[in-house]
C-alpha cells in the first residue's frame, strides 16, 4: 500500500530556494509514494517537470471548498512549506504533519503577538525538519517547547548536474567573472557584492542570476558608482549548472540564509566560494578564511583579490568546493526525508493498533 504524501506551498516559481527545494524532493516519487502539490497561487513554472513525473498539483485559489477539503483528507503526511502555507496544513484535521524550517530567522518572530501562534503552529506540526544544525539552534531558542519534535536534514544537490571540475585560474588579461544567484532581495544583500566590485579593477565583472523588486534600485546604485557596464542582471535562469560554468568566483553576500543551496552548486561547478557569516551558510562553508561580515564590502572586495590574483590560492578554493560539496548530495536528502514520512506512517498505525487492541 502506498503512502500519501500532499505538498502544501506558496508557488512553485523559478526564482525561490524552497520552490526548488521541493521540485528536488520530488522528483522522482520513489517506489511506494503518491505525492500531490497545492500551490496557493497559480504560479507554477514546474508544470512540465511535474507532469513528467507524474506528480498531480493543484492550485488553492481555484479549488472549491468541496475540492479543498477532499485534498486535506486524502493524505497520510502533509509537509507544509514557507509561511502562509504551513499554517494552511493545519486544516488536515487528524493527519500526520511535517514543515520544513527554511530559514534561521523569519519576521514573524520579531512580532510579539505572533508568538502564541506560532507555539501551536509548531505543536501542531509532529515533525519540523531544519536545514542545519544552526537553523535548529535557533528555532529551540525561539520556542524550545517543542524541541522533540525538531530534527535536521541537510539540503542536497544533484551533483551530476554539475561539472566537479576544478576551474582554471583566470588569466591576467582575461575578465573575471564573479556571480551570484537568488532573488533580488534585501535579505541576499546584492548591494554589498556591488559595492565590492566597484573596489576592484576594471577587468572584474558581476553576474547575477534571479529576479526580484530591487533590481531597478540594484541597478541604480551600480549606475550612481560608475560600474553599471560590470554588472549584468540574466533575470531568471532555468539552466544554472550553465550559469555557473560561465563564472571565475561566486560570492553569497546574504544577511540571513537558512542553508545556502546555490553556494553548494557553485562548489559542485568548481568555484572559489565566499560568503558573509551567518547562520545557516556558515555550517555550509565551514571555513573562516572564506567568510566575512555582514555588509563589509571593502573586506569581500580584498578577499575576492587576494585569491584571484594569486594562483596558488584559486586552485586551493576550487579544490576544497569540489570537496565540499560532497557532503550534500541529493540522494542522502531525498532518503532522510521519505525515512521522515514512513516514521509519521508508522507512529499513525501504532496508534491505530494501540487503540484497536
Amino acid at each position: 500500500m502506498s503512502v500519501k504524501v500532499l505538498h502544501i506551498i506558496n508557488d512553485l516559481s523559478l526564482n525561490g530556494g524552497a520552490q526548488r527545494f521541493l521540485i528536488d524532493l520530488v522528483s522522482p516519487p520513489p517506489a511506494g509514494y503518491e505525492i500531490k502539490i497545492i500551490t496557493l497561487n497559480d504560479t507554477n513554472e514546474f508544470c512540465d517537470t511535474l507532469d513528467a513525473q507524474g506528480v498531480t498539483y493543484y492550485a488553492w485559489c481555484h479549488l472549491s471548498l468541496k475540492e479543498k477539503w477532499q485534498l486535506l483528507r486524502w493524505p497520510d503526511v502533509v509537509h507544509g512549506h514557507l509561511f502562509p502555507s504551513i499554517y494552511i496544513a493545519l486544516a488536515a484535521f487528524g493527519k500526520k504533519r511535517l514543515q520544513t524550517e527554511h530559514n534561521s530567522h523569519n519576521r514573524r518572530r520579531d512580532h510579539i503577538w505572533m508568538k502564541p501562534f506560532e507555539y501551536l503552529l509548531y505543536w501542531r506540526y509532529q515533525t519540523t525538519v531544519c536545514i542545519t544544525e544552526q537553523v535548529q539552534e535557533e528555532l529551540e531558542s525561539f520556542i524550545p517547547q517543542w524541541k522533540s519534535h525538531y530534527q535536521v536534514i541537510y539540503n542536497g544537490v544533484d551533483l551530476s548536474k554539475f561539472s566537479l571540475t576544478e576551474k582554471p585560474f583566470p588569466q591576467p588579461t582575461a575578465p573575471v567573472r564573479i556571480g551570484m544567484v537568488g532573488r533580488l532581495h534585501p535579505y541576499k544583500d546584492q548591494p554589498t557584492l556591488i559595492r565590492a566590485l566597484a573596489l576592484l579593477p576594471e577587468r572584474y565583472e558581476l553576474h547575477f542570476a534571479g529576479e526580484g523588486d530591487r533590481r531597478e534600485e540594484y541597478q541604480s546604485l551600480a549606475a550612481s558608482l560608475g560600474i553599471e557596464s560590470r554588472v549584468i542582471f540574466h533575470g531568471i535562469r532555468s539552466d544554472i549548472p550553465d550559469f555557473l560554468d560561465g563564472l571565475d568566483f561566486y560570492v553569497q553576500s546574504s544577511i540571513i540564509e537558512g542553508f545556502g543551496l546555490a553556494a553548494v552548486e557553485a562548489m559542485a561547478a568548481g568555484l572559489p566560494v565566499l560568503a558573509s557569516n551567518v547562520p545557516g551558510i556558515r555550517e555550509v562553508i565551514d571555513c573562516e578564511t572564506s567568510m566575512f561580515d555582514v555588509g563589509d564590502s571593502e573586506a569581500l572586495a580584498s578577499m575576492i583579490s587576494n585569491v584571484c590574483e594569486d594562483p596558488a590560492s584559486y586552485q586551493a578554493a576550487t579544490q576544497r568546493s569540489i570537496s565540499r560539496c560532497q557532503l550534500f548530495t541529493l540522494s542522502a536528502f531525498r532518503e532522510q526525508y521519505y525515512q521522515a514520512y514512513q516514521a509519521l506512517v508508522n507512529d499513525k498505525q501504532r496508534l491505530v493498533n494501540g487503540k484497536t487492541s
